[in-house]
């Protein structure tokens, strides 16, 4: 009932006045949208970074000591490498982070890169994030297989190396789906509300 007497209201009001009732209207949404998203993000790189740093790193260190073959060795070194850079990638979005010592158009503007720079991220996770995890996991396989000294027909004949291969196709695809689904449903509805009430700030 409130919410009809107040379009009611909004739709009997001049145009300048109707255009501050949307513009209000849209801070709050836009600020409630960027809030809730700045603590997906937050959770998000907690988890990760925490997960490479304290689980990843030292399990794969330790792969590295024990394992005899050189490759092994070299793929274990690869994972834990891939580890800092995914922390950096996460921490280098996070700088982008608006700040909210100016004024709010500004925050809008900022928060839009902010975003977008998400959304890139999220959109090239394939290149950044699973690529670079693949090439470390096949180093490690070829090596601890010792695929280098088999001819093809005892590689073929590797029943493990086979099931391994399709559940990492179908990690892969997985992972970029989910950020694809991520960028669609959470980023670009974010980033179309600030567009709107960047364009409705700056209407003279």
């Amino acid at each position: 009932m409130i919410e009809n007497e107040l379009i009611a209201l909004w739709q009997s009001s001049p145009k300048h006045e109707q255009i501050k009732f949307e513009r209000s209207k849209l801070m709050l949404e836009v600020q409630d949208k960027l809030d809730s998203f700045d603590r997906a993000v937050k959770r998000r790189d907690w988890i990760e970074i925490g997960a490479a740093i304290f689980i990843v790193v030292p399990l794969f260190a330790y792969e590295t000591y024990r394992q005899p073959n050189y490759l092994t060795k070299f793929g274990a070194i690869w994972i834990i490498m891939y580890c800092f850079y995914v922390t950096y990638r996460l921490l280098k979005a996070k700088k982008n982070k608006p700040q909210e010592n100016c004024s709010y158009l500004e925050y809008l503007k900022q928060s839009k890169g902010y975003l977008e720079k998400q959304k890139n991220l999220l959109q090239n996770v394939t290149y950044w994030y699973i690529l670079p995890a693949l090439i470390g996991a096949i180093i490690m396989l070829t090596g601890m297989s010792d695929l280098l000294n088999k001819s093809w027909q005892e590689i073929i004949r590797i029943k493990k190396l086979w099931k391994m291969l399709p559940i990492m196709i179908l990690i892969t695809v997985f992972i970029d789906q989910i950020n694809k689904r991520a960028v669609k449903k959470e980023l670009l509805p974010r980033i179309k509300k600030v567009n709107e009430l960047i364009h409705l700030m700056e209407e003279k």
